[in-house]
C-alpha cells in the first residue's frame, strides 16, 4: 500500500480546537434564545417554532460518518447521492473537457497538451521579437501548451472528504482526459494531485486509504493524493498563499516527499481532537475569516486597503511600461509572456469577486496629472502604489486549480451566506468550481413527499444517523439518564428547505458543565439541528450572479432537479455588484457612488479589460491594416479612435489641453458608416491615411491610449477629492464616452468574426461544443405564438441635454438616467393588438426556408454573412472560435440583415415587429427580457446560445426567457421622436442617419454591455441591407 500523505493546515478560524470547543458550542446552542424562531409565515409553521439548536457538527464524528455512508449505500430514497453519482458516471468525460483537460486525442503537442491556463511569471509588455511571444497556446514561437499540460499539472481540491464512489469516478474521468504523457513521465510527479480538504483526520485517512486500495493501480502515474487537514478558512488561505502547487509537486511517482521538510505526514497517529466533522459551522465560522484574507483594512496602519482589483492604469500599463529599451517593436497583435493579454492580468492576481461580496477597494495613489507631455520620464509617475492581496506568493508556476463541492453541501448554508462563501473562493483565470446543488422539487404534495422521504427513509438509516448526534451531545455534556430525543423533519416548501429537528421525548433538565447552568426541555420541544436548502432555477441564477460566477455548463439528473454546475470567474466580465468607494480609508462615500447613471471606476476597468482583450489578444499583427469588412476602416483605426474620441470630449469638458500627439484627432475622431448600396455616399468623417506607412505605429497608439486612460483616472480622483465640480454635464460626458467605447468593442467583434485570422477569445473556458449541443438538444422547446393585447407604451425617456446647466454640482440629479439624443423625450405610443413568435428565427429555420425557396445555396452573397462554407462545401456558422456545425448552432438565433429576415417573415405570413410592438413584448409577463437574469449579454458567452421561453420556476419565480444573444430588427425607420433635439456634445450622433435607410434595432447581443442592454430607452440602428452585425429578428403577425 502506498503511504498516505496528509498535510495539517494551521487553523485560522474557530471550530478546530477539539472537544472543549465542541462542548462550548453545544452549550451555547442549548441555552438558546428568549423568543422562538418561527420557520415561515404560514399558520402551520408555528408548530415548528424553536428556541434551541444542536450544532450540526455533532452529526459528523467518525461513527456518524459511517452511518451516513449507510444512507448513501442502503437508502435508495436519498436521491441526492445516487443522482450525483450517476451524473459523474455519465458525464465525467464532458466535465473533464469542460474543465480544460485536453484529452489524449487533442490535436496539440502530445507531450503537453493545451488548456486555457497562463503560467505565472513577472509581467512585462510582450513585443514582436520577444522569445516568449506566442510560446504559449501554439503561437508563433510555439513550444508549450497554454498551461504546460502534463509537466505543469492540475490541482483538484475537494471541500470535504468526498465519498469514495463519487470521487473515484471524477478522478477517473480527469485522468482519462489527460494529454499523452511525455517520454519522461515515469520520473515526474503525477500530473493531477487530488486534495480532499476536511477537518476530520480519520475521514481523510479512510478516504485516501480506500482510494489507494481500490483505484491506486488505475490512477498510478496519473493522480497523486495529498489530504489537507483543516477547515475551509485554512484551506482557502493555503491556496491564496500559493502553497498548494509546491505541496502538489513535492511528491514523486514513488510517493516520497521532495524537499518539503515536515509538510507531509504519513500514517500519523490520529488523536480524538483531530476528528472534527465537516460542516459549514466548523469550516467557515466566522465567515469574515474566509473573506478577510482578500482584503482587511485593519491590517494597514495608514488606512489604506489592499486592492482586489487591479487599478486601470495598471491593467493597461502606462507609457513608462511601454518604453522598454530592449525593443522598439510594437506589442500590438501579440500575446503576453504570461499567455494572456498583457494590459489586463497581473500574473499574480486572483480573479476577485465583486467587492460588495468580499471587501471594498481603495483608489491607488497617482501623481497629479499636470500635462499631457509625451516624455516617458514624466509619464512614469503614473503608477499604482497600492498592493494587492489574494495573490500567489510562490516562486514557481501556478498550477490550474479545480475546486469540487459536491453533495449539495452548499444547501447546509443559510441562503444569505451561500453567495458570500462562493464569492470568497480564490478562482483565477482557468480555475473552475464543480458544484453539486439540489433543486427545489415541483410545488405540491408529491414534491414535498419526495424530499421528506429522502431525508427520513423508511428503513431508518437517516433516523439512526441523526439520533447518533444526541449520543455525541450526551458524551460531551456527560449526560446520564436523560429522557432523550427523537428525530423529526419536514420540507418547508415556502422557504425551499428541508428542516431537521430533535424532539424532546419528555420534560427533562440538562446540566451544562461548562457554564454550570441547567437547561429545561419541555416534552415535545423542538431543537433545530440542520437545514438543507434547495435552489430553483431562478434562485441558482441569482446565487451565481451574486457570487460573481459564470456557468460554463450544467448537467441535470433525469428524474430529479439535482444538478452539477461547472463555474468559473472570468477576468473579463461585467460585475453587476460593486460598492467600490475609492476613498483612501474606505470610510467616505464617493460622490460617484451616489449617482446612478455615471460609470463607476470598476466599470471602466471592466470595459478596458474587454477592449484590451479584443484589441491586443484577438487581432494578430497582420490584421492591423486589414479591413475584415470593406464598409469599415482598418482594425488599427479603432485602436486609435477610442482614446481620441475620449480625449477630445474630456478636453472640451475640462477646457484643457489635448493629449499628445494632438494630430491624432484629425485621423481618429470619427469613423464611417457608408451607404451600403453606394459606399461613396458617406456622412462627415475623419480623413484617414491611404498608405500603411502614413498610419501611426501601434505602439504610438497604445502610448496615447494610456495617457488618456490616466487622464480619466485623474478626473475621477478630482471628483473624489472635490477638486472638480461633479456637474451633470461632467456626468454626461463620462457616460457618453464610456458607452461609445462599449459600442465600438462590439463593432470590432462583428468585424473580427468575418476574418479567418482572428484569434479566439481566451477570457472564458473554451466552449466544448459537443457537450453544450447535447444539453441544448435536451432543453429545446418549440416556438409558441404569443397574443399581445396591445395598449399604450412609454418609449424613450426625458433627458434634455440643455438642462445640464441647471445642475452645476452633484446635487439634484443622482437618479437621473442619461441616454443618447434619440432616446429623448419620453413619448406615449399606442400599439394595436398583434401576435408574435416567442422565439427568434433560428439558423436551422432559415436554412430550411432557403432550401424550400430554391435559393442557390452555393452563392455566398445570397446567404447570411454569419455563415461560411468550409473546405468540404458544408455551410457552417461563424463564431469567434471558428466555424461550428448546424448541429451545434442550428437553434441559435439567425444573425442577418433586415432584408433577409423580411423575406423569411413574409414567407411565414408575417412581418418584423415595429419598435412599439417589440417594446410591448418585452414588457409582457410571458415575454423575454433583453437583460434578464438568464440573458446572453455582456460576454457571458462569446457566442450565441439557443433562445429560451419565459417560465415560472419551482419557487414561483418568473424567469424570463431571452433571444439567445442578438439585437432584434424592427420594421420602424430610424428617426427622432416628436420633440427630438440633437445633442450639443455630439450633434451628428443620430441626425446624420435619419435618411429612411436605417431602421431601429433594439435590445443587445452577447457582446453588448449590460448597462446598454438593460436600458429600455436605448435605440440602435442599421441600414436594412447591412449583413454583418449581431442582429436577429422574430416574426410578428397582424390580428
Amino acid at each position: 500500500m502506498s503511504p498516505i500523505n496528509i498535510h495539517t493546515l494551521p487553523p485560522l478560524g474557530s471550530g478546530a480546537e477539539g472537544s472543549g470547543s465542541l462542548r462550548d458550542e453545544i452549550e451555547e446552542a442549548l441555552v438558546g434564545t428568549a423568543e422562538p424562531t418561527v420557520p415561515g409565515k404560514r399558520p402551520e409553521d408555528r408548530k415548528w417554532a424553536f428556541k434551541r439548536r444542536v450544532p450540526t457538527v455533532v452529526l459528523y464524528d467518525e461513527a456518524g460518518l459511517r452511518l451516513y455512508d449507510r444512507i448513501t449505500s442502503d437508502a435508495p430514497e436519498y436521491y441526492l447521492f445516487q443522482d450525483e453519482l450517476n451524473l459523474l458516471k455519465t458525464h465525467g468525460d464532458q466535465i473533464a473537457r469542460s474543465m480544460g483537460f485536453p484529452g489524449s486525442d487533442s490535436p496539440l503537442r502530445n507531450d503537453g497538451g493545451e488548456n486555457d491556463y497562463a503560467p505565472v511569471k513577472p509581467w512585462k509588455p510582450a513585443r514582436w521579437g520577444d522569445v516568449d511571444v506566442g510560446k504559449w497556446n501554439n503561437g508563433v514561437n510555439g513550444e508549450e501548451g497554454l498551461g504546460g499540460g502534463w509537466e505543469k499539472g492540475w490541482d483538484v481540491v475537494e471541500l470535504g472528504a468526498g465519498a469514495l464512489r463519487k470521487t473515484a469516478h471524477l478522478l477517473t474521468a480527469l485522468s482519462s482526459a489527460l494529454p499523452n504523457p511525455p517520454h519522461n513521465a515515469a520520473d515526474m510527479p503525477s500530473p493531477i494531485t487530488y486534495h480532499p480538504l476536511d477537518l476530520s483526520r480519520p475521514e481523510l485517512h479512510r478516504v485516501l486509504g480506500e482510494m489507494d486500495e481500490a483505484f491506486g493501480k488505475d490512477l498510478q502515474g496519473k493522480v497523486d493524493c495529498i489530504g489537507l487537514h483543516g477547515d475551509y478558512n485554512a484551506g482557502l488561505q493555503f491556496i491564496r498563499d500559493g502553497k498548494l502547487s509546491a505541496l502538489s509537486t513535492g511528491v514523486d511517482p514513488r510517493g516520497r516527499a521532495l524537499g518539503l521538510g515536515n509538510v507531509l505526514t504519513r500514517e500519523q497517529s490520529i488523536s480524538p481532537e483531530s476528528a472534527m466533522p465537516v460542516t459549514p459551522e466548523t469550516h467557515i465560522k466566522p465567515l469574515d475569516a474566509v473573506l478577510s484574507p482578500l482584503s482587511n483594512p485593519s491590517d494597514h496602519s495608514d488606512g489604506s486597503e489592499h486592492l482586489l482589483v487591479t487599478p486601470g492604469p495598471e491593467i493597461s500599463p502606462l507609457p513608462s511600461a511601454m518604453t522598454d529599451e530592449s525593443s522598439d517593436m510594437s506589442r500590438c497583435g501579440t500575446e503576453s509572456a504570461s499567455g494572456t493579454w498583457s494590459p489586463v492580468e497581473d500574473e499574480m492576481e486572483v480573479v476577485s469577486p465583486s467587492p460588495e461580496l468580499a471587501t471594498t477597494t481603495t483608489k491607488p495613489v497617482y501623481s497629479e496629472i499636470k500635462s499631457n507631455n509625451t516624455n516617458s520620464d514624466s509619464q512614469s509617475k503614473f503608477s499604482a502604489s497600492a498592493t494587492k492581496t489574494g495573490t500567489d506568493t510562490s516562486t514557481g508556476e501556478r498550477r490550474p486549480l479545480h475546486l469540487v463541492f459536491l453533495g449539495s453541501s452548499l444547501g447546509n448554508f443559510e441562503r444569505e451566506a451561500a453567495a458570500p462563501f462562493l464569492a470568497s473562493l480564490p478562482l483565477r483565470q482557468g480555475d473552475t468550481l464543480l458544484l453539486g446543488l439540489d433543486g427545489r422539487p415541483p410545488p405540491g404534495p408529491e414534491g414535498s413527499k419526495k424530499v421528506e422521504v429522502a431525508y427520513n427513509d423508511p428503513a431508518g438509516h437517516t433516523r439512526a444517523f441523526e439520533e447518533h448526534g444526541w449520543d455525541v451531545v450526551r458524551e460531551e455534556l456527560g449526560l446520564k439518564g436523560d429522557a432523550g430525543v427523537e428525530f423529526v423533519g419536514r420540507y418547508n416548501e415556502e422557504l425551499g428547505r428541508h428542516e431537521a429537528y430533535f424532539r424532546s421525548k419528555d420534560h427533562q433538565k440538562l446540566h451544562l458543565p461548562g457554564s454550570g447552568r441547567d437547561v429545561t426541555l419541555e416534552k415535545d420541544e423542538l431543537l433545530n439541528i440542520e437545514w438543507s436548502y434547495k435552489y430553483s432555477l431562478g434562485e441558482a441564477l441569482k446565487l451565481f450572479a451574486d457570487a460573481d460566477l459564470r456557468v460554463i455548463n450544467s448537467w441535470k439528473a433525469p428524474t430529479s432537479d439535482y444538478r452539477l454546475y461547472l463555474l468559473e470567474r472570468p477576468p473579463v466580465r461585467f460585475r453587476v455588484k460593486d460598492t467600490e468607494t475609492m476613498s483612501k480609508g474606505g470610510d467616505m462615500i464617493s460622490p460617484l457612488n451616489k449617482v446612478k447613471a455615471v460609470p463607476k471606476w470598476h466599470e471602466w476597468q471592466d470595459l478596458w479589460k474587454l477592449w484590451d482583450h479584443i484589441t491586443l489578444d484577438m487581432i494578430p499583427k497582420e490584421m492591423l491594416h486589414q479591413k475584415p469588412i470593406d464598409l469599415r476602416h482598418i482594425c488599427l483605426f479603432y485602436l486609435g479612435h477610442i482614446p481620441t474620441f475620449l480625449d477630445i470630449h474630456l478636453t472640451r469638458m475640462t477646457k484643457g489641453q489635448q493629449a499628445e500627439p494632438e494630430h491624432f484627432k484629425d485621423i481618429f475622431e470619427r469613423g464611417i458608416d457608408p451607404d451600403v448600396d453606394d459606399p461613396s455616399k458617406i456622412h462627415s468623417h475623419s480623413e484617414v491615411p491611404t498608405s500603411e506607412a502614413d498610419w501611426p505605429t501601434c505602439a504610438e497608439v497604445l502610448e496615447f491610449r494610456d495617457r488618456v486612460r490616466a487622464r480619466v483616472r485623474g478626473i475621477y480622483d478630482e471628483i473624489e477629492d472635490g477638486t472638480m465640480a461633479f456637474s451633470r454635464h461632467v456626468g454626461r460626458v463620462l457616460f457618453m464616452t464610456f458607452e461609445h467605447e462599449a459600442m465600438h468593442a462590439e463593432t470590432l467583434l462583428y468585424m473580427l468574426i468575418q476574418s479567418p485570422l482572428t484569434r479566439a477569445p481566451t477570457s472564458v473556458a473554451t466552449p466544448q461544443w459537443d457537450a453544450l449541443a447535447r444539453r441544448w438538444a435536451q432543453e429545446k422547446k418549440d416556438n409558441k405564438l404569443l397574443s399581445i393585447s396591445g395598449g399604450t407604451i412609454t418609449m424613450g425617456h426625458n433627458d434634455l441635454e440643455a438642462e445640464d446647466d441647471i445642475f452645476p454640482g452633484q446635487h439634484g440629479w443622482s437618479d437621473h438616467e442619461f441616454g443618447w439624443d434619440n432616446e429623448h423625450p419620453a413619448i406615449q405610443h399606442q400599439v394595436k393588438p398583434f401576435k408574435v413568435d416567442s422565439l427568434p428565427v433560428s439558423n436551422a429555420e432559415y436554412l430550411a426556408f432557403l432550401e424550400k425557396s430554391g435559393v442557390d445555396t452555393n452563392d455566398a452573397d445570397k446567404l447570411p454573412a454569419s455563415w461560411i462554407r468550409d473546405d468540404s462545401g458544408e455551410w457552417k456558422i461563424r463564431t469567434l472560435y471558428g466555424p461550428v456545425d448546424f448541429t451545434v448552432g442550428g437553434d441559435w438565433p439567425l444573425q442577418a440583415s433586415k432584408l433577409e429576415l423580411d423575406a423569411f417573415a413574409k414567407a411565414k405570413g408575417g412581418r418584423l415587429p415595429t419598435e412599439g410592438e417589440l417594446r410591448l413584448l418585452w414588457d409582457h409577463r410571458d415575454g423575454p427580457r433583453p437583460a434578464g437574469e438568464s440573458a446572453n449579454i455582456g460576454v457571458r458567452n462569446w457566442h450565441p446560445v439557443p433562445a429560451t421561453h419565459t417560465i415560472t420556476d419551482h419557487a414561483g419565480k418568473v424567469v424570463h426567457g431571452h433571444n439567445g444573444g442578438v439585437w432584434e430588427w424592427t420594421d420602424t425607420p430610424f428617426d427622432g421622436y416628436e420633440g427630438f433635439v440633437p445633442s450639443l456634445i455630439y450633434p451628428g450622433y443620430s441626425a446624420d442617419f435619419f435618411d429612411g435607410k436605417h431602421f431601429v434595432v433594439l435590445g443587445g447581443s452577447y457582446a453588448t454591455i449590460p448597462t446598454i442592454a438593460g436600458r429600455n430607452s436605448f435605440r440602435n440602428w442599421y441600414q436594412s441591407n447591412y449583413r454583418f452585425s449581431f442582429i436577429g429578428g422574430r416574426v410578428a403577425y397582424d390580428v
